[in-house]
């Protein structure tokens, strides 16, 4: 499929192969994450791409001490872990509908925007499509923390899905 790149506002040429081979998309059970989930296939088939979709489990430190250093524990229970893992199915079965190359991973992490940034240059993604889900107190007004912080520090185009 054709595709149109541009290197600035007037210097823009057609390619003939698409640069966009592994889209990524973050997922953490909001229903932001879903809406870049639908598009995020609509553009797999588009272009032919394969689809990762990653789920960061944050591990907390907590205020509990073992032989010296801060236990960690899970920041999730384990049936909030059974439901994304539940998702995470359902999403393959609605990719592999539509003849669509899907994998995913749930990684365990204290750091939910450096592990996405590492998951995207580790695997060499081309494209991300995420939900823009804040938690803050004015998440109506702003973007999420973890949103933000991949959208600038990935190596990679990142689109923003509410």
């Amino acid at each position: 499929m054709a595709q149109i790149v541009c290197k600035d506002l007037d210097d823009c040429e057609v390619v003939n192969s698409s640069s966009i081979t592994k889209i990524m998309i973050p997922f953490d059970n909001s229903k932001h994450a879903s809406n870049a989930f639908g598009l995020a296939l609509t553009l797999a088939k588009k272009f032919g791409a394969s689809v990762t979709m990653v789920s960061v489990i944050q591990e907390d430190i907590s205020r509990s001490w073992v032989d010296g250093t801060p236990a960690r524990e899970k920041g999730m229970s384990g049936n909030s872990t059974n439901s994304i893992k539940e998702k995470l199915k359902a999403s393959e079965a609605q990719a592999k509908k539509f003849g669509i190359q899907f994998d995913s991973e749930m990684i365990t992490s204290a750091g939910v925007a450096d592990s996405l940034i590492s998951f995207i240059t580790a695997r060499k993604i081309d494209f991300v499509i995420m939900g823009t889900r804040g938690n803050g107190m004015a998440k109506e007004m702003m973007l999420g923390r973890v949103s933000t912080s991949v959208a600038l520090n990935a190596n990679c185009p990142v689109l923003l899905v509410k």
